[in-house]
């Protein structure tokens, strides 16, 4: 029953995230983070309940400083629903289109505009401002939805118009009626609101509604559940729960001798802001290990120590994130019943003076009550949210490894596919979520080439009297959540990021570090191999570069080969070639990785000096089944004798393969029969134990 209930909730998890919706509503929230930030702080800095900063900010060069910090959150928070409104949009058409013109995000603006209009007041940025949030997301939602449908019928219909046109023309001219017919859907949504309700905001009929609820039920416990968990489940679907209920706080949550007043929610049930968030930056700080969580939590503790968590609540996100829904409506009912309990039967004294909503925790709960009681009461809340929150920050992060796993799985397989085909795979202008995974991965392995975080294996490569003759090295990039990637993803990515020369040459000088410590106990003889990149022999100053980074050590140049895929030897053009040739003049050997018996390979291996040519895998795991890939082998065997080149076998697996290519004459070998790919110090062993 456990493993039934916990796939049907892993399924659940699965489908909203790849929930197109869902997905668009996420990624706005965090490219909107950026103006999140500037006005938290803005508004941070305005608002520190500090007397004498207060003042100063009032006085200083006539409140210079005071109106810039107005300025601030009054562009960034201050118009919250117009960037969401664009985000949100800009990201569901980054979904479904590869050549982004910007045009669902003005189509979403206009469509809004027409909804909010106020026809007798006139244009008012106050529809902009958090208050009107859910209509902007709403409106932003279904514009999207409706664009996506509409936009390819049209797009069909105006091709036949506009044959030979550019594209960018043929897509405006196909948003000409699906954008024009959005807008006037809400235009005229907006007429119907005006004639029935008298106002267009879905929010201020919620207000409204609430209100006469409100009337109703007086002010005892229950009334302040219901007040708590109307505020938290509005502000899960993007309603600003406080402005929506403004009127209801005011007028039955006012100060009084009841319990439940607006100075008792804001110090202790929200601290941190709605939700109680404090907690849940605590719960991340003990059991997040995502970096980037950790980086942006620590960033917003500052701000939600004085209960602005517009970081937090739109940055993780918690808003729209179905794996916070629970703790984020339950932990402040706990912490009201707590608190509630606490006051009731005097363990608390009765809040006796008004506190600012910005006063910081255990400030504000001795400050209210005049006692200490106060600020344990909201230590004995903090440890309980955080609590709750805790489990929820795990799943959340097995979630997402489930995922990222999946779609990182997803992006390997297109690579496969490319590979089979022979083409070069498309990951970073993909549509859809695994662009995002992509140019989220790039990102990391950016950063990890920059700071030079980027692993080697190194592949023992052994003779036919057991004596370790070298090592291939190998990228093992590791992803700080989802483990070691597949390689050829890592070269993938990296390639179509501009960063494969940059990521090769971290790899050729981390194997010249690696071979240097080497050399106590090997030989002149042994050489580790790198495999050379297009990107790099595309390089006109590879000669010189290589010349330089070999003289830093004392190994010789013959010790350190250069290894290519026979694709890229014969795609190479004739100024590649010849530094190549530059190179092998130095004295590094040459490779050829993956050689086959082509008429193509053959004549590349006729006009160019190699020293090694390493079987084709598919040769070798071949070998005992396919007598003609015995005799493939025995050819280039044979060549090697009169083109003066040596052998090596890739992919022996078993002695049976290793004693049958001895047979054929080859006597150097690399595979699992030996070692897998190892860290430089497990090759260390490997060496002092082999020899």
């Amino acid at each position: 029953m456990k493993k039934i209930l916990s796939g049907s909730i892993e399924e659940l998890f699965s489908r909203l995230e790849e929930n197109r919706i869902l997905t668009a509503v996420r990624d706005g929230m965090i490219l909107a983070i950026p103006w999140i930030m500037a006005g938290s702080f803005a508004l941070l800095l305005k608002s520190l309940p500090i007397p004498a900063y207060k003042a100063f900010l009032e006085t200083f060069l006539n409140g210079f400083f005071l109106n810039m910090l107005l300025l601030i959150n009054d562009a960034t928070l201050g118009i919250i629903s117009l960037i969401l409104l664009l985000t949100i949009s800009l990201s569901f058409e980054k979904q479904t289109s590869t050549e982004n013109l910007g045009l669902l995000p003005l189509i979403s603006l206009c469509a809004y505009i027409a909804f909010a209009y106020n026809i007798e007041s006139g244009f008012t940025f106050e529809i902009f401002q958090s208050t009107w949030l859910f209509n902007a997301v709403v409106v932003s939602i279904v514009t999207c939805l409706l664009y996506d449908k509409l936009s390819m019928l049209f797009l069909n219909t105006f091709k036949s118009y506009s044959e030979g046109a550019d594209n960018h023309f043929n897509q405006a001219l196909a948003a000409l009626v699906p954008g024009g017919m959005i807008i006037f859907l809400f235009a005229l949504l907006n007429n119907l609101m005006v004639m029935v309700f008298g106002i267009p905001n879905f929010q201020m009929l919620v207000s409204n509604y609430l209100f006469g609820l409100f009337q109703h039920l007086g002010r005892g416990l229950g009334s302040a559940l219901f007040f708590v968990f109307i505020m938290h489940f509005l502000w899960f679907f993007g309603v600003h729960g406080a402005n929506m209920l403004d009127d209801v706080a005011k007028t039955f949550f006012s100060q009084g001798p009841w319990i439940a007043t607006k100075t008792f929610f804001d110090t202790f049930i929200f601290f941190g802001g709605c939700g109680a968030l404090l907690c849940l930056v605590v719960a991340i700080f003990i059991g997040e290990r995502r970096k980037s969580v950790r980086e942006l939590s620590a960033i917003a503790t500052f701000p939600v120590l004085f209960n602005m968590n517009e970081l937090i609540l739109f940055g993780i996100p918690v808003v729209f994130n179905p794996v916070y829904f629970i703790p984020f409506i339950i932990t402040p009912l706990v912490l009201t019943l707590i608190s509630y309990g606490a006051f009731y039967f005097d363990l608390v004294p009765m809040i006796t003076s008004t506190v600012e909503w910005t006063s910081p925790i255990f400030l504000s709960g001795y400050a209210a009550t005049g006692s200490i009681a106060g600020s344990l009461l909201q230590l004995l809340n903090l440890t309980v949210g955080t609590l709750i929150y805790l489990p929820f920050v795990y799943l959340s992060q097995k979630q997402q490894l489930k995922t990222l796993t999946r779609q990182i799985e997803e992006l390997s397989d297109v690579v496969r596919r490319a590979e089979e085909s022979g083409e070069k795979p498309v990951l970073l202008r993909r549509t859809g979520r695994l662009s995002t995974v992509a140019k989220g991965l790039v990102s990391e392995l950016r950063r990890d080439i920059r700071s030079r975080s980027i692993n080697l294996y190194y592949q023992p490569q052994v003779n036919a009297e057991g004596r370790v003759i070298g090592a291939e090295a190998l990228l093992r990039w590791k992803h700080p959540v989802a483990g070691f990637l597949y390689p050829p993803l890592v070269i993938a990515l990296a390639e179509e990021a501009g960063l494969l020369e940059e990521l090769g040459r971290i790899i050729t000088e981390t194997a010249c570090d690696d071979l240097e410590g080497l050399r106590p106990l090997v030989d002149d003889r042994f050489m580790i191999s790198v495999n050379l990149t297009a990107s790099q022999l595309d390089n006109p100053q590879i000669y010189e570069q290589m010349k330089a980074l070999l003289d830093r050590y004392s190994f010789g140049p013959w010790q350190l080969g250069l290894e290519l895929t026979e694709q890229m030897a014969l795609s190479s053009s004739q100024a590649m070639t010849d530094r190549l040739m530059a190179l092998h003049e130095m004295g590094m050997p040459l490779i050829m990785d993956d050689f086959g018996m082509g008429h193509s390979s053959l004549m590349y291996l006729q006009n160019n000096q190699f020293d090694i040519v390493k079987l084709d895998g598919s040769l070798v795991k071949q070998l005992m089944s396919n007598k003609r890939s015995s005799d493939i082998i025995s050819s280039i065997i044979y060549l090697s004798h009169s083109l003066k080149f040596e052998v090596l076998a890739e992919f022996v697996e078993t002695a049976g393969q290793r004693d049958a290519l001895l047979a054929l004459g080859c006597r150097n070998y690399q595979g699992y029969l030996y070692s897998p790919a190892i860290p430089i110090d497990a090759l260390r062993l490997f060496i002092q134990k082999t020899d």
